[in-house]
């Protein structure tokens, strides 16, 4: 879990092995192997192939993003062995560049003088054709 990962980044997190996944509070010990899994994402992994048998609709849903990156139940503990070798060799962050976002305007701009009276010209001489129009008919 989070408090692991924080623990072995080297903060110093008062805690003990009750927080962590594999902690049997009925029989107060401690199982490492359980806790090993969720560090390796095999909890997810045997989810995947659970969804994949029982029910492939929701496989498809749940693990879109798995499946649009080719992540199969088998590559999972792989995937996170080389993710957390990646942080051992170089484990300051580096942050990504903020992206320029172009503000959207939902209300129109205000009109310049110029521009309102050219549109009450035009609107005047629409009425005055519309009354031309009428005289007419």
């Amino acid at each position: 879990g989070a408090l692991k990962g924080a623990v072995d980044g080297g903060l110093s997190i008062p805690h003990s092995t009750k927080r962590f996944p594999g902690y049997d509070s009925e029989s107060k010990e401690f199982n490492a192997e359980v806790h090993r899994k969720h560090i390796m994402g095999q909890n997810v992994a045997d989810y995947m192939r659970y969804l994949m048998e029982e029910d492939e609709d929701a496989y498809k849903k749940q693990f879109s993003q798995y499946i649009k990156n080719n992540v199969t139940p088998d590559m999972m503990e792989e995937m996170y062995k080389k993710a957390h070798a990646a942080i051992r060799e170089n484990p300051v962050y580096e942050k990504k560049p903020k992206r320029e976002v172009k503000k959207k305007r939902w209300n129109r701009p205000k009109m310049s003088l110029a521009q309102k009276k050219d549109r009450v010209a035009q609107k005047k001489a629409s009425f005055l054709r519309a009354q031309e129009r009428a005289a007419e008919s």
